[in-house]
């Protein structure tokens, strides 16, 4: 896969309209704030058709209702098109100039983006290790998409009425509806898990060596094996709180190595190089899934990063068909330099090694 041409109007701080990428390393260099990462969220949105994280509102110029992004973009059946229209709480796509959904632009593209933030897949809350694990089955599968939009809608209406009038009869059937809904998304994730442990614990040693080994575990927040069952015992704590307190959208990842909890117990550079192995463990699926290498974009690449990390992250750029790397100095080797200052971006020389 190949990221193209990259075109956006309005797009947080960026002010260059259009930008060319070619095969190999694109090194985005500029101080902080110059808008390199902005540069990576606008190629991630028009790879996937789908926002890293955060609101859309916060993508948009300041003194702008809208903003566009649009990539032309490379895959193995042929080259495509993604147009996104973003305004307040709306996200509009097309592909190839029909109305589309992100799981549609899923099918042909994809885009890993590796950030220092990921630490937080370890330290944060279960609700950021949820949001990984929904971002990458929202890439592997269609009917993931799908069924996790539906599951939030059914428990939007469930809480609803739990918090209003938890007698209500319709109330069996909004349970039925969410515990189904429940029970595929559990599925889905556990299967999920079940590929992405070995391949993250691969990386994990491929970058600090032996030992561990990492593992990753969804910890769903019901005991036993039925959802059905673990809703029918907690109904008089739902009644109480007024909401839906067992499901998926209460699991958690349990990250551990050695048999350690690292969100206890590792070490900052263990934290890293775990929410490194999980960035890699993502690629690999997708690349699997797609039968060719996504698009990989790696911001800052050096902060933070001690040598094994930083050299394992230069190795891997080396060996992957397209590359953008943001940091405040370029790496050894690119194919592509590409200066930003204030949101513009100058190509300034190409094919250094």
């Amino acid at each position: 896969m190949l990221l193209r041409a990259l075109h956006q109007l309005a797009f947080r701080n960026l002010r260059t309209r259009h930008l060319d990428f070619p095969a190999g390393v694109t090194a985005l260099v500029g101080c902080n704030g110059a808008g390199k990462s902005n540069l990576l969220s606008a190629a991630y949105l028009g790879c996937n058709g789908n926002v890293a994280a955060g609101p859309l509102a916060e993508l948009i110029a300041h003194g702008h209702d809208e903003a566009h992004v649009s990539a032309e973009v490379e895959h193995r059946e042929g080259v495509s098109t993604v147009a996104i229209g973003l305004s307040v709480g709306r996200k509009a796509v097309k592909l190839d100039g029909q109305p589309a959904r992100a799981q549609d632009v899923a099918k042909l593209m994809a885009a890993v983006l590796i950030t220092p933030v990921d630490s937080e897949l370890v330290h944060g809350s279960p609700s950021a290790r949820r949001a990984y694990l929904d971002a990458v089955l929202g890439k592997l599968s269609a009917r993931y998409a799908l069924v996790a939009r539906e599951y939030q809608r059914v428990l939007e209406q469930r809480n609803a009425l739990l918090r209003n009038d938890p007698r209500d009869p319709s109330l069996a059937a909004w349970t039925e509806r969410f515990v189904a809904l429940g029970d595929e998304i559990d599925s889905l994730r556990r299967r999920l898990v079940d590929r992405l442990c070995p391949m993250a614990n691969a990386v994990y040693r491929e970058v600090a060596g032996p030992g561990g080994p990492f593992e990753v575990r969804l910890v769903r927040s019901w005991e036993g094996d039925s959802l059905a069952d673990a809703v029918v015992a907690s109904r008089f704590e739902e009644a109480a709180r007024g909401a839906s307190v067992v499901g998926p959208h209460r699991d958690d990842l349990a990250l551990e190595l050695g048999g350690r909890l690292l969100r206890s117990f590792g070490s900052r550079g263990e934290a890293r190089t775990a929410a490194l192995a999980l960035r890699v463990a993502e690629y690999r699926l997708l690349s699997e899934r797609h039968g060719e290498s996504p698009v990989l974009l790696i911001d800052d690449f050096s902060a933070e990063l001690d040598p094994s990390r930083r050299g394992y992250l230069l190795e891997l750029t080396a060996a992957i068909p397209q590359v953008l790397v943001t940091g405040t100095e370029a790496p050894p080797r690119y194919d592509q330099l590409v200066e930003i200052a204030d949101g513009a971006c100058r190509v300034v020389a190409a094919a250094h090694a």
